[in-house]
């Protein structure tokens, strides 16, 4: 009897054993093949990145060691990465900072651009070049220029009834800066071509912004694809589309294209209403100090573009001397005024050393709405480059210095840059 149970025993713990092992098993090949879909996760981003490159013709571009890993790993090992999520992180803002060389039903529809910014005709050949032989997702060139692209069958674009409501919409990527442009000329675009300007989502903007053209139900899957080709260059190209509703990929980086529309972007681009108090607190606030007083932003561009990447493809950072002369600028422009500088930067550490001017008072640690509340709530703007300072005085509207060299004369990045279509008419350029 005692024998018996002691089989018992064993069988049991035998039994227990065998569970645990198969389990054990289990959970080790799931965790293979999550690992092998993450290798093969970093290879598609790293393809996405090597296409990019060689269509943009800039293979000379130095990267990062995070970048040059993920290229040159055949084998996609991922323990040469931090994480699959960083390096997907570090391949998207590299897509980011690059020129895009190769990357709601209530208004007035009357609207068109003024005819110092566009010509509305165009030849004959333009005409037919435009609506045939279009490669879904490439675009709209001429076959010499359609090289290297996934989808190089030539097909004719969808064309929709006479009576039928045309849409437009845009690609967001990048930060807040960059979507605000993205979203700013599909609505001048779309006005100016009598089309509906929609968007799946308001992404980066929704929490900060009052956005309207947003339908999270419309599919834009199968739409024409137009691309951009130089970022930071109103393209005339683009304000004759194929009649057909139409998705534009391109940073669009130019007042040009919603010149038009002016007054509907400033509503758009309205902050929401908890933003709005906790702006008016901090500018009563500081504006109840000094009788005749005047509040300029000044936003400082720097953090990241400090690094080598950044600048051999073009990216110049203020110095000392920038902000010396921009105080004194504005000083002269503001005669019998007392200023307060409200400084906001990525790199507040250097600020405070360096911009020791004692109408300088430096904004305490927030979030990028917050930031971009205050700074736009000022009078006037002093910004040394990126998209995110550009739209705080575009909206505060009053006089804007700028550092003229944020973008370096011969480098990669101002061959898709043109200084009249980026910097309004009327802002102050200075340099170091």
């Amino acid at each position: 009897m005692t024998r018996l149970l002691f089989i018992r025993k064993k069988l049991k713990l035998f039994l227990v054993c065998g569970v645990l092992a198969l389990v054990y098993i289990s959970i080790s090949f799931r965790i293979l093949t999550f690992l092998k879909s993450e290798s093969l996760l970093v290879k598609i981003e790293r393809n996405k990145l090597e296409h990019f490159l060689w269509s943009s013709q800039h293979k000379d571009i130095h990267l990062p060691q995070t970048f040059q890993t993920g290229l040159n790993d055949e084998k996609g090992n991922k323990s040469k990465y931090l994480s699959n999520s960083s390096y997907t992180k570090n391949v998207t803002d590299l897509l980011h900072i690059l020129p895009l060389d190769n990357k709601l039903f209530n208004h007035d529809t009357t609207t068109q651009f003024p005819r110092s910014v566009v010509k509305t005709e165009r030849t004959q050949n333009e005409a037919n070049n435009t609506d045939v032989n279009v490669a879904r997702g490439s675009s709209r060139v001429d076959a010499r220029e359609q090289v290297h692209h996934n989808d190089s069958t030539p097909r004719a674009a969808p064309r929709a009834a006479s009576n039928e409501t045309l849409f437009l919409t845009g690609t967001y990527f990048g930060r807040l800066g960059n979507n605000m442009f993205i979203y700013a000329a599909v609505v001048g675009l779309a006005r100016a071509l009598k089309r509906v300007p929609i968007f799946k989502d308001g992404y980066l903007m929704s929490n900060i912004l009052q956005i309207s053209h947003v339908n999270r139900n419309i599919d834009t899957s199968k739409w024409l694809v137009e691309k951009q080709i130089k970022y930071a260059t109103f393209e005339q190209n683009l304000t004759n589309l194929p009649k057909t509703n139409v998705s534009i990929y391109g940073a669009l980086q130019s007042w040009k294209y919603f010149e038009n529309v002016q007054d509907e972007i400033r509503r758009e681009f309205t902050l929401n209403l908890t933003l709005q108090k906790e702006r008016d607190a901090v500018l009563a606030a500081y504006g109840s100090r000094r009788q005749n007083h005047v509040l300029v932003g000044v936003h400082v561009r720097r953090g990241d573009l400090l690094e080598e990447v950044y600048e051999r493809w073009g990216y110049g950072v203020a110095n000392k001397s920038f902000f010396a002369n921009a105080f004194h600028k504005m000083r002269s422009l503001l005669p019998g005024q007392n200023i307060t500088f409200l400084v906001s930067s990525d790199d507040m550490l250097w600020c405070k050393n360096n911009l020791d001017d004692p109408s300088v008072q430096l904004l305490p640690n927030g979030s990028t709405g917050y930031h971009f509340a205050i700074l736009s709530g000022c009078d006037h703007v002093i910004l040394t480059g990126g998209t995110f300072g550009w739209w705080i005085a575009w909206l505060v509207n009053g006089i804007t210095i700028y550092y003229e060299d944020f973008v370096r004369k011969g480098s990669n990045l101002y061959k898709g840059f043109s200084k009249e279509d980026y910097y309004p008419s009327g802002w102050i350029g200075l340099k170091n």
